[in-house]
């Protein structure tokens, strides 16, 4: 909390002053809940009708994982190292050995509590402490293991996956002409929802008659919608660098003069993710390209930013993290750069371990190829644009070459999960 404080303090207009010019005036509830399309020439794009695509995000079809035949795990193989692998075991034992022993998850049917999630946790510990040879290690895993593959309904056995990465976006401390578009702290009003508030968004508010809504749109609150609350953390110029860090969860602040802080998750406004990028392809503005390279592109809309940002009504709030953190992911520890993946928790559940097989984008000075490749990896995290169990995002660490290859990452692949028998 006193973290906090000094933060606002730093960071926030003066109480009682009045804002420049360019900034926008707080106001009370918006009357519209949509933020309202472009006025340009995406508005004759019907593929932009907001409310039919309510789900707007790019994923394939559901299908509960499924148990399979030990003869379908693949050989072993991992082309990282082995002490990632240890991390991201003990982080998984760490995350069970939290949780009560009523604690349970269901994994293609089959339900499992705590306690014998925290015994794979140890069997697989040590197995991996043997160094056996892939051969004798698919033997051992078989043998002592039940094996689940997730995969999108398609009739392939594919999960699509793709990559996310720390971002880093410059920014400022305080707000100029320029710098107009602050990276927000989360709102004191934000209700995080559960199953028995009987509503379908993860997070909102209760408006005046009391009852529980979603929190403001990206559009609104680009109109204001937050001003003069104290919750501006830093400034930036463009609103589609905050899109980045939004989408990504996570990132590092870079000031002028080389000093940084660190910003992490800490709430949505409850509204579905929708992809821009999709969007402005599906309409026909712009071709497939990473998504590196459509930010870059977004810089480039002058004004026309600001709205083309608010096709994405989710909106994410975040905290001040500690310089030299990592990324934590949704179990509330680390993310293991190239092992963590993010999963859509109600099919696949947080703290397993899993095998995946796909092909990855590997960068070298400014080009680009692409290999296939197989590692151990666990489900620590998660994504507003994760949905159903053929989707995995892999994390990818922090830097260009991360950015790079996790930008370009789009490939079917493999996921094969392990509980002990």
């Amino acid at each position: 909390m006193k973290a906090a404080a000094l933060l606002l303090l730093l960071f926030s207009l003066p109480a009682g002053a009045a804002p420049p010019p360019w900034y926008a005036p707080q106001r009370s509830a918006p009357a519209s809940p949509e933020p309202g399309l472009p006025a340009d020439t995406l508005d004759a794009c019907p593929k932009l009708d907001l409310k039919a695509n309510e789900g707007y995000a790019d994923a394939p079809a559901v299908r509960e994982v499924a148990h399979v035949d030990a003869a379908a795990l693949p050989l072993p193989q991992d082309d990282l190292d082995r002490a990632g692998l240890m991390e991201i075991l003990n982080t998984n034992l760490e995350y069970w050995n939290a949780r009560p022993d009523s604690a349970s998850v269901k994994i293609g049917g089959d339900v499992f509590y705590a306690p014998r999630l925290r015994a794979t946790a140890r069997a697989l510990l040590a197995l991996f402490s043997e160094g056996l040879p892939p051969a004798e290690l698919r033997k051992a895993l078989t043998d002592r293991f039940r094996i689940y593959r997730a995969s999108a309904d398609d009739g392939t056995g594919k999960t699509v996956i793709t990559g996310y990465y720390e971002a880093e976006i410059p920014v400022t401390r305080a707000p100029d002409a320029e710098h107009k578009y602050p990276v927000h702290l989360r709102p004191a009003d934000l209700v995080k929802t559960n199953a028995d508030m009987g509503v379908d968004f993860d997070y909102g508010r209760y408006d005046e008659t009391g009852a529980l809504v979603r929190h403001y749109s990206t559009g609104e609150i680009h109109a204001g919608a937050l001003a003069g609350q104290g919750l501006d953390l830093v400034w930036s110029a463009h609103p589609g660098q905050i899109m980045l860090l939004q989408i990504q969860g996570s990132g590092v602040l870079r000031f002028p003069d080389g000093d940084h802080i660190r910003a992490g998750f800490d709430g949505a406004n409850g509204h579905p993710y929708r992809s821009v990028q999709k969007a402005l392809i599906d309409c026909g503005e712009t071709p497939s390209m990473s998504f590196k390279n459509f930010i870059k592109y977004l810089a480039t809309q002058g004004p026309r930013e600001e709205r083309l940002t608010a096709l994405n009504p989710r909106y994410v709030y975040f905290q001040k993290r500690p310089k030299e953190s990592r990324p934590y992911g949704a179990i509330g520890r680390a993310l293991t750069p190239g092992r963590s993946i993010a999963i859509d928790p109600k099919h696949i559940p947080y703290g397993l371990l899993g095998l995946l097989k796909s092909r990855r984008p590997v960068a070298d000075g400014e080009s680009l190829t692409f290999k296939d490749f197989s590692r151990f990896i666990a489900t620590h995290d998660t994504g507003s644009a994760i949905r159903g169990p053929g989707r995995v995002d892999l994390f990818w660490g922090t830097g260009p070459t991360a950015e790079t290859e996790a930008s370009s990452m789009k490939a079917s692949g493999e996921l094969y999960l392990l509980v002990e028998k």
